[in-house]
């Protein structure tokens, strides 16, 4: 047995730090009995994405040491703490997640003031059936929670009701093919001078995989061999492509809104496996790499950016 206390740094601001920190501390290599403690103390900021990814790193470090991970100084100022437990992550996470500390005292955030709905994680689970009504009832949920985004976009853009097809899309997957409960977190910002929006949809499961789900297809004769697709930005390109699409939908048609959206308004990053399919923004190149360790599950991020007209 032994103890791991790993700070987290600053690296929960932004996806790519993530990744970096996810490099330096595979969950992968803890050993049943290891105590893993995270240390918050340096954390300043932390986004949709990364909150998920931590979410999904915590699962999979309780997946190897069977001991509930530790999360330790934890700011109440800046408010770290406030923005967790207002995304009900410490609810979510309780089966393989404890807090270090007494916290009773800390104010947080009027629930009436801030709705709940709009920071807070969106279970989607693994069952297609139930699934499928639960994706219907969340994106009708999110349609009202949101209508302001949407207005937003809709204003800038005619294809604004684009945010709503890539949001569709992205959930009803984790029930298709992750098999695995997944996790939905979308969240707006405003620049200081009111003069930009952002709105960053972000979502993770911790099931096959995309090479999982393409793999099984090919075993179960529900598509033919796939040809020179070999590694896991492999069959992320092949997923995202016209070829990986066999209904007119699926993951081709976030790629097709991003384009007709504005590419120079949007970013995606997607991780599956060893496999990442990155685009940033003002950026019309869709890239592809392939990790050295491996992340379990997909993991998704989609910003989407406008200025505010006065």
């Amino acid at each position: 047995m032994n103890t791991h206390l790993i700070e987290l740094g600053d690296h929960l601001r932004d996806e790519l730090r993530w990744l970096v920190f996810y490099r330096s501390y595979d969950p992968n290599l803890f050993s049943k009995g290891d105590a893993v403690f995270l240390d918050f103390s340096k954390v300043s900021f932390i986004i949709p994405y990364c909150l998920l990814g931590l979410l999904a790193y915590c699962k999979s470090a309780f997946r190897k040491t069977k001991v509930k991970v530790t999360l330790c100084n934890i700011p109440s100022y800046p408010t770290i703490y406030q923005y967790m437990e207002r995304t009900d992550f410490f609810t979510i996470a309780a089966n393989f997640v404890q807090v270090e500390g007494d916290y009773s005292e800390v104010y947080l955030w009027d629930r009436d003031y801030v709705p709940r709905k709009m920071y807070g994680i969106v279970e989607i689970g693994r069952n297609r059936i139930d699934s499928a009504n639960k994706i219907a009832q969340t994106i009708d949920e999110l349609t009202q929670r949101y209508d302001d985004i949407l207005d937003f976009f809709a204003s800038k853009h005619e294809n604004g009701h684009l945010f709503f097809t890539i949001l569709s899309e992205i959930t009803a997957n984790i029930p298709e093919h992750s098999r695995s409960k997944g996790y939905l977190l979308v969240q707006k910002y405003e620049s200081q001078n009111k003069r930009t929006i952002s709105t960053s949809v972000s979502i993770m499961d911790n099931g096959v995989g995309i090479r999982g789900r393409l793999e099984e297809q090919v075993t179960n004769g529900d598509r033919r061999p796939l040809k020179n697709v070999i590694t896991d930005s492999d069959y992320l390109k092949y997923a995202f492509s016209e070829k990986g699409t066999r209904s007119g939908a699926g993951l081709n048609s976030v790629i097709r809104s991003l384009k007709e959206w504005d590419t120079h308004d949007t970013a995606i990053l997607v991780v599956s496996g060893r496999g990442v399919m990155y685009k940033g923004q003002d950026s019309n190149k869709i890239t592809f790499s392939d990790e050295q360790l491996f992340f379990r599950g997909t993991h998704t991020t989609i910003w989407f950016y406008g200025d505010i007209e006065t």
